[in-house]
């Protein structure tokens, strides 16, 4: 006879006595790292987690490609703005000169 555990069943439905429901249903049982019985933990897929980390990692790529990008930016646009404050400066100093021509001119 082989070795083993065999429970005893109760009347003709041949369920099982309290003390062996108790053993069936630890023998049963599904233990986790947690060492609980009943709960299983599934692990996740790891495909889709490596597709939310990889992009995940291009977003904060190319946010960090933007703020690298403003400075220069900002040295662009205060070059252009120099450019317009010359610009102004000359056509300034030109009205007078434009005016009094004009005057003279008798427009």
């Amino acid at each position: 006879m082989d070795v083993g555990y065999y429970p005893r069943q109760v009347g003709e439905k041949g369920e099982l006595s309290k003390n062996d429901r108790r053993e069936h249903k630890i023998r049963r049982a599904v233990r986790t790292r947690l060492g609980r019985e009943g709960s299983e933990k599934t692990i996740p897929e790891v495909e889709p987690q490596e597709r939310t980390i990889l992009n995940l990692r291009s977003q904060l790529d190319h946010a960090a490609q933007s703020i690298v990008a403003k400075p220069n930016d900002f040295k662009q646009h205060d070059k252009e703005k120099e450019k317009l404050l010359q610009t102004y400066n000359r056509v300034k100093q030109r009205m007078p000169l434009s005016g009094g021509m004009l005057w003279q001119g008798g427009v």
